[in-house]
């Protein structure tokens, strides 16, 4: 392995943060790493809406118990797909750029947590999201408190998750075939 694969196997959500401000003009540069995502005929079909109203954020946490930390992270950010944009392709491209938000976000420091809210209709309404975009997902973010420690992670082994040529074909049974 090498540094960006233990970086990327490192990487954990982020529950917990310091009151420290976090720029705004960061969070602009990050969208930008974004917008450079692999994404179809480069349509960019996403939105970001960065939340630092503190009533807003307070709304979101109660979506539901995952979402609670969207309280206490000096920013939110909510990603929104304009599926009329690329209409065949924006939730993959919609999924990359979120991931280039947050590795790019963890590489200067900063944590991410995952709020799952795709079309939360309470969040879309909160948010003034129109009926013809797709919100995505929530993220806060912040700087790590150092005291928070993330579960540990296992994942499954890579033999586990591939199949050889058509589905259900092994390493086993790919000989065969």
């Amino acid at each position: 392995m090498n540094e960006i694969t233990e970086f990327l196997m490192k990487r954990r959500s982020i529950r917990s943060f310091q009151k420290k401000p976090v720029d705004i003009e960061l969070i602009k540069q990050l969208i930008y790493v974004a917008n450079h995502a692999p994404n179809s005929m480069n349509n960019e079909p996403w939105k970001f809406i960065i939340i630092t109203d503190e009533k807003i954020k307070e709304e979101l946490s109660k979506l539901h118990k995952g979402a609670s930390h969207i309280a206490l992270a000096p920013i939110g950010v909510a990603v929104v797909a304009e599926p009329d944009v690329s209409p065949e392709t924006w939730m993959v491209d919609v999924v990359n750029a979120t991931m280039y938000f947050v590795l790019a976000a963890y590489s200067v420091g900063l944590g991410i947590g995952w709020i799952a809210a795709y079309e939360n209709k309470k969040a879309k309404e909160i948010l003034g999201i129109p009926d013809n975009k797709v919100l995505v997902t929530l993220l806060s973010v912040g700087y790590p408190d150092p005291n928070y420690k993330p579960r540990d992670k296992t994942v499954k082994r890579a033999e586990d998750v591939i199949y050889f040529n058509r589905w259900g074909i092994d390493e086993d049974k790919r000989s065969n075939n």
